[in-house]
């Protein structure tokens, strides 16, 4: 089974995808992110011109994986919500589903959590203690902590589904 794991904002999407059952074979896994450019408010035209540019890469990205399974980060609907990233994740959900994918959505505290063992430590950045957990593990450079969130998000799909870790245990 084939999946992919989303880390979505408007200043970008990033993505990661293995199948559950990768074996620690590092060459299966593979991460990718696309820019969404800048963010003005009031620029309507640059608005809709991003997120096609946004929807359109991740279209792509799944045409070419081909994922059974597609995972999201979940996002807040607070005062602070992005709108924009809801509509968004809510076309390509649609999308997936027109492409018969499955879709989820997947608690991004809960998922670090199952990556480090914690998922707040006082004095630790989080995000950042999340990348140089993977970038130690992982042979290629991951050059964002958006991809490095994607394959947060990836470890606890495959752990859901009875795979090997991205991370070991004794790590």
């Amino acid at each position: 089974m084939m999946l992919m794991a989303c880390d979505q904002s408007v200043r970008g999407f990033a993505i990661a995808t293995a199948p559950t059952f990768w074996a620690g074979d590092w060459s299966l896994v593979r991460t990718s992110r696309c820019d969404g450019g800048p963010v003005k408010r009031g620029d309507d035209v640059g608005r809709r011109l991003r997120m096609e540019r946004l929807f359109r890469w991740v279209d792509g990205q799944i045409a070419e994986a081909n994922p059974n399974v597609v995972g999201f980060e979940s996002y807040g609907y607070g005062s602070g919500a992005d709108y924009d990233v809801v509509e968004l994740v809510g076309a390509v959900k649609l999308h997936c589903w027109r492409w018969q994918k499955d879709t989820e959505t997947i608690n991004i505290g809960t998922a670090r959590k199952a990556l480090l063992g914690f998922a707040r430590k006082k004095d630790v950045d989080i995000k950042d203690a999340v990348h140089s957990v993977l970038t130690d593990l992982c042979p290629w450079s991951i050059p964002t902590l958006d991809e490095s969130d994607a394959l947060c998000i990836l470890n606890s799909m495959i752990i859901a589904r009875g795979g090997l870790p991205l991370v070991p245990k004794d790590t």
